[in-house]
């Protein structure tokens, strides 16, 4: 019985970790490859651009919240472009984007552009850990700056 049991706890906990790994990006979100039609859908919606830098299959949870914690900070208000971690800093993004993702040693980092790639702010996984209440209402406060920029 204490061998099913442990069985049992051994699985469970196996299954709820795999659960809370994955990120899950929100519908609409784009790729590296589709990166023209995600500043084209920017400029055309007067939105400005969020690049989220992450593994959206990682085995880490503090990875994984804190890219829910960047995603849910975004919302609807930004264009998203997912950026793999394997590839995304070699991808065809500005070099203010590339500049920004040199910051914080860990991944997820989240960097907001307006939709010319221009004024790159970064957001990283440090920053979340020490305060992420402060993270998102910043994120937030910048999401703001950038639409009125553009609008």
């Amino acid at each position: 019985m204490k061998k099913l049991i442990t069985l049992l706890t051994v699985c469970s906990l196996f299954v709820l970790s795999q659960a809370w790994a994955d990120v899950k990006l929100p519908k609409g979100s784009f790729t590296t490859d589709r990166l023209e039609e995600a500043l084209k859908t920017a400029r055309e919606q007067k939105k400005p651009m969020a690049y989220l830098y992450t593994n959206t299959a990682t085995t880490c949870p503090l990875a994984s919240g804190a890219s829910e914690g960047f995603l849910e900070a975004v919302g609807r208000r930004c264009v998203l472009v997912y950026l793999p971690v394997k590839d995304g800093k070699k991808s065809g993004v500005s070099d203010a984007v590339k500049t920004a993702l040199k910051q914080g040693k860990y991944y997820p980092k989240l960097v907001l552009t307006d939709a010319d790639g221009g004024r790159a702010q970064c957001f990283t996984y440090e920053a979340y850990k020490a305060d992420s209440k402060k993270t998102g209402r910043e994120i937030k406060r910048q999401i703001t700056a950038l639409s009125k920029k553009q609008g």
